[in-house]
């Protein structure tokens, strides 16, 4: 660390921070990293070295917390470590400049990135038009970079590019690099390179949107995030639709709380089943329904399993024999005998 000996009464020196940190990690950093990031600016220099009991010295990190954050600016590349534990200020100016060396002349470069450099007229009035609207005709040269990766790379077309950032900006990490890269990545992998194709993306996302709120009224409560990735996962994976959701959830009402899992387990069974419409499903119930209530009327078998009468065994002419001879009471005489008179004993050859 500096040698805090010579520092006056007054604290009138600089900390230099290099545009690059502001534009690419600022915006991403937890509030205590980036005080942190800025304490190790100010008090070790960008060639000194500090530990972590230095950063507990610090006073506004505890112990656990220290540790944590200082693997925030790791993650970001922000700081690296020695073998011998202790920290250092990465050089971004450096890394930056390495970057685009090996980018622009390195033997990993392509035609791909070469392309970047060539004169486009559609391409500098589509970048101009992002500038201004999207950053007040300041924007920095790492958007036009991903403005270019989006136009050559992914082979995205103009009208996504734009829209590209103004999702960002709606979704408030347009000033994000890493978030915005990341949203351009997904959208590539998804396929959504054309109008056409990203319209599939606004059609998930207001049904994302529909059945949060739907959720939210259903189960009276407040959502959270892992609520949040729940409902992604029954749009994206399983096609679910607002009202099919609304289904699933009526369905389980004959539980005393019903829970979000509830709700996917059904649809899950619906997607497995091949049921992608409302309609589909209610049929799907009503069939399984009927299959219950038929399964519920069988005759109990003696090996405790519910039979029909067939699987039993026993057939309609059974069920027609009269009582066996055996289980009758007969008269002890045969055809002389009077039941009438029997009854008083005047019957009776002893009499």
């Amino acid at each position: 660390m500096k040698d805090n000996s010579s520092i006056s009464e007054l604290l009138l020196s600089d900390t230099s921070i290099s545009d690059i940190f502001i534009v690419k990690h600022m915006a991403s950093l937890s509030k205590d990293a980036l005080c942190l990031y800025m304490w190790l600016n100010m008090t070790c220099g960008k060639n000194l070295k500090v530990q972590e009991s230095d950063v507990e010295s610090y006073g506004l990190l505890s112990k656990t917390e220290s540790g944590k954050v200082i693997a925030e600016l790791i993650s970001h590349g922000l700081i690296i470590k020695d073998a011998d534990d202790n920290y250092l200020l990465e050089d971004l100016k450096k890394v930056e400049v390495d970057s685009y060396i090996k980018r622009r002349f390195g033997e990993e470069a392509s035609s791909t990135y070469q392309a970047f450099n060539t004169e486009n007229k559609e391409r500098d009035v589509l970048a101009a038009s992002i500038s201004k609207t999207f950053f007040q005709g300041h924007m920095h040269y790492i958007y036009f970079r991903l403005v270019d990766t989006c136009l050559y790379e992914y082979k995205f077309e103009s009208s996504v590019v734009y829209r590209l950032f103004q999702e960002g900006r709606e979704l408030k990490i347009h000033l994000k690099t890493d978030e915005m890269i990341k949203l351009a990545e997904n959208w590539y992998k998804r396929g959504y390179t054309t109008p056409d194709a990203l319209q599939v993306y606004f059609d998930k996302k207001k049904r994302t949107t529909e059945i949060i709120s739907l959720m939210g009224k259903l189960t009276r409560k407040r959502l959270n995030e892992l609520d949040y990735e729940r409902i992604d996962t029954w749009v994206n994976e399983l096609n679910a639709t607002p009202k099919m959701v609304e289904y699933a959830f009526r369905v389980n009402e004959y539980r005393d709380h019903i829970k979000f899992i509830h709700v996917e387990t059904k649809l899950k069974e619906w997607f497995a089943a091949g049921v992608t419409t409302l309609d589909a499903a209610m049929v799907y119930e009503a069939e399984r329904k009927a299959e219950n209530k038929a399964k519920a009327s069988r005759k109990r078998g003696t090996d405790n399993v519910w039979r029909t009468g067939r699987e039993a065994g026993i057939t309609i002419e059974d069920a027609k024999k009269p009582e066996k001879e055996e289980n009758k009471k007969e008269p002890d005489d045969d055809d002389d005998y009077d039941p009438i008179l029997g009854m008083f004993g005047g019957d009776d050859e002893d009499n």
